[in-house]
């Protein structure tokens, strides 16, 4: 393994960052004293600092070899509606709120990798934008920093995500696809009351909405390639008013989950179908909408290329492994979409930390933080490799 010295050197500072955002974790779109901080640790060593949006920030490394290409860093910055049941010192302040997913390391290692970078701009030319994004639970951070422009002109972009069920040591990445696409829909069925004695006089919007549910698991199953992964999920139907009332309305709510932008057009648009269709079928209504998080994440394989050496070189040839394919989301995706890159999966699991093999978005979820630096070595590397 071969950490940058500045990296090995700053081990410390990382972790003590790291512990500090996870006492303090904000939700989505809430990230406001996370956002205060890094703006406070990139300005204490001279990168300047833009707002993008109400908590994202945006920093600005140029090197002092001139002009020349621009590299997009990312990490995410927001925590979950989780309460930590951890016994540890850096346990969540905040109750109800926990870094469940890492996204308190991976802001730390970039702050870590920027220190070392700020040291370095004499050895390459270029520039580095440092994206530290809110809202990637949601989907709602990425797709600001491409609306702002804040990402115009960059050749190249990389992140690194932790991963429990990964060793420390190891890190996984594809030459292409990672993670699915991401769209919420909510179906409103709407019928008439009566009593369950006369049901004819009503129109049953939990029937409707029941047949509705059972009909959609069919739709994976039957209008796609079985070697295409997709996922419909139904997590919430929410309907009646009594045990003896015939239900007048009826909420769905669920996901599609997908690697093709053709698979992921046409499973909303027949779920659209089926609830309209199977609605009007008992004499109810069907209201659809579709909220989309983000697209699939889907590696460019050219920078795979560049990016796949220079990761061995960190962990060490055989410790980059491929990807299982996750049918959860990240809008890093959209991030991919518009700046070529890769996302990087750094294991943060060890049999000598309790929590840290743990599945993510869970309670007792913690990290073996000997993947810090590695993970912050990784957004050096990665870097100065595309600027030199």
């Amino acid at each position: 393994m071969a950490i940058h010295p500045l990296i090995e050197q700053d081990k410390d500072y990382i972790i003590a960052l790291r512990r500090w955002f996870h006492r303090h974790p904000e939700l989505s779109m809430k990230e406001f004293e996370t956002a205060k901080r890094i703006e406070e640790e990139l300005n204490a060593i001279g990168i300047p600092t833009f707002r993008v949006g109400a908590t994202g920030v945006l920093g600005t490394i140029r090197g002092k070899r001139g002009p020349g290409r621009k590299i997009v860093l990312r990490a995410d910055t927001d925590a979950l509606p989780i309460q930590d049941g951890k016994a540890v010192p850096y346990a969540s302040q905040c109750p109800g709120v926990m870094h469940a997913c890492g996204h308190d390391a991976h802001t730390a290692a970039l702050l870590g990798a920027a220190r070392a970078l700020k040291q370095l701009e004499d050895n390459f030319s270029g520039e580095i934008a440092l994206v530290f994004q809110p809202g990637e639970e949601y989907g709602a951070g990425a797709v600001l920093f491409v609306q702002v422009g804040a990402l115009e002109g960059a050749n190249r972009s990389f992140g690194v995500h932790l991963q429990s069920n990964l060793p420390v040591g190891q890190v996984a990445m594809n030459p292409g696809a990672e993670n699915a696409s991401v769209d919420h829909f909510t179906i409103r069925i709407t019928g008439k009351s009566a009593h369950v004695s006369t049901p004819e006089l009503g129109a049953d919007a939990l029937y409707a909405a029941a047949q509705v549910v059972t009909a959609l698991q069919g739709l994976v199953g039957r209008l796609k390639k079985p070697t295409n992964p997709a996922l419909i999920g139904v997590g919430v139907l929410r309907s009646g008013e009594g045990y003896n009332i015939v239900a007048r309305e009826a909420v769905i709510e669920g996901t599609v989950r997908c690697f093709s932008e053709q698979t992921r057009a046409m499973l909303n648009a027949k779920i659209a179908d089926t609830a309209r269709s199977i609605a009007a079928l008992y004499n109810t209504t069907a209201e659809v909408e579709n909220e989309s998080f983000t697209r699939a994440l889907i590696n460019d394989a050219g920078v795979y290329a560049e990016a796949a050496p220079v990761i061995e070189r960190v962990v060490g040839k055989g410790n980059l492994v491929p990807k299982e394919l996750s049918l959860g989301g990240d809008d890093m995706a959209e991030i991919i979409a518009a700046v070529p890159g890769v996302y990087a999966f750094v294991g943060s699991g060890s049999d000598a930390v309790p929590g840290s093999r743990l599945a993510h978005h869970t309670p007792g979820f913690d990290i073996d933080e000997r993947c810090l630096p590695i993970a912050a070595g990784l957004y050096v590397e990665s870097a100065l490799s595309w600027l030199k």
